[in-house]
């Protein structure tokens, strides 16, 4: 069963000065499988914020459908099996954070009979044991976070909508949360996640779906990253003068240096031995040979940069056939 699926969403805007609307959403369709950690990456304004409101019933979508354990979301019946952690969660901040999470618990119908030792479990969990009689108006950002985490899973929810989770936590607190992440994921729940913070989803996810100016261009699982890379080989090297680099040329996809060492990736696999004897004939020492992948960095910013390119692209040759007009008119 699909924990999440989004088929076709469509949503537009009105602008407070105008009678047109502008769409944002132009088709999303996504889904995820129970028991996986599902990312979803994008630069701003690309929609994604917009979607997750979808998905909680916050915003009503124009066209299409989105339907949670395969009932509609915006369903008491489907709303309960969330949890939900926005990018910038509010907090009572006179409260204690055991007090603020009995008051969501309450809000979640978890009885009074196991309220305050899953509160205990939950704050143990996120390791906030020393802070839970604290006030949250004198918690950090980090510990924010992982309060909003807290509640978020408090009610034991099937689906995670996570957003920005590492946002303001420092490398100790990034840890706490991917292990809490990976723990939800093995104990068969799904996690639906956005993040700038690329690193963290590529260690978490099991597939990415990027989203683009209110598309989906792509969805990859990290298999298929590893397998783009299956062919591209990096050869570490000391001493390579500029001719042999230059001889080497029609062999290599592009030459990196750093320092004194030389970082030279090679077209296909056929050409390794090519490289390296040619290498050492010239004088040249080799230090590492490795396959490498692309990072889910690599490849996001290939597909925005190549989509920003064929729209410029296009407005160009758009521009230059209007201009052609003009000028046969006149």
């Amino acid at each position: 069963m699909e924990a999440l699926n989004v088929e076709r969403v469509k949503k537009s805007f009105r602008s407070d000065m105008m009678f047109s609307s502008k769409e944002i959403l132009h088709g999303v369709s996504f889904s995820a499988r129970e028991g996986e950690i599902l990312g979803f990456l994008g630069p701003n304004g690309a929609g994604k914020t917009t979607t997750i409101k979808i998905i909680l019933g916050l915003l009503r979508q124009d066209h299409g459908s989105v339907t949670i354990f395969d009932r509609p979301a915006g369903e008491k019946r489907s709303m309960s099996r969330i949890g939900y952690l926005p990018e910038n969660p509010f907090y009572y901040p006179h409260l204690s954070l055991k007090e603020f999470l009995e008051f969501c618990g309450r809000l979640s119908g978890i009885s009074n009979k196991k309220l305050d030792a899953r509160c205990e479990e939950i704050i143990s969990l996120v390791g906030l044991d020393r802070n839970k009689k604290q006030k949250i108006k004198s918690f950090s950002k980090g510990m924010l976070q992982r309060t909003g985490l807290a509640q978020a899973i408090l009610h034991d929810p099937d689906l995670l909508i996570l957003d920005e989770p590492f946002s303001g936590l420092d490398p100790g607190g990034r840890k706490t949360v991917r292990d809490i992440i990976l723990e939800l994921r093995n104990n068969g729940k799904t996690i639906f996640f956005s993040s700038h913070i690329l690193p963290d989803m590529e260690a978490l996810c099991d597939r990415t779906v990027i989203i683009n100016n209110g598309a989906i261009t792509k969805s990859i699982g990290l298999d298929e990253i590893f397998r783009i890379g299956e062919n591209r080989i990096e050869i570490t090297a000391r001493g390579c003068s500029s001719k042999t680099l230059d001889d080497l040329r029609d062999y290599l996809e592009r030459v990196d240096n750093k320092d004194e060492e030389t970082f030279l990736f090679v077209k296909k696999q056929e050409y390794i031995r090519t490289v390296i004897q040619h290498i050492y004939n010239s004088g040249g020492e080799i230090l590492k040979v490795a396959n490498e992948h692309p990072s889910l960095e690599e490849t996001f910013m290939n597909l925005v940069n190549g989509e920003k390119a064929s729209a410029e692209k296009a407005s160009e040759k758009s521009n230059s056939e209007n201009e052609m007009k003009k000028e046969e008119v006149s």
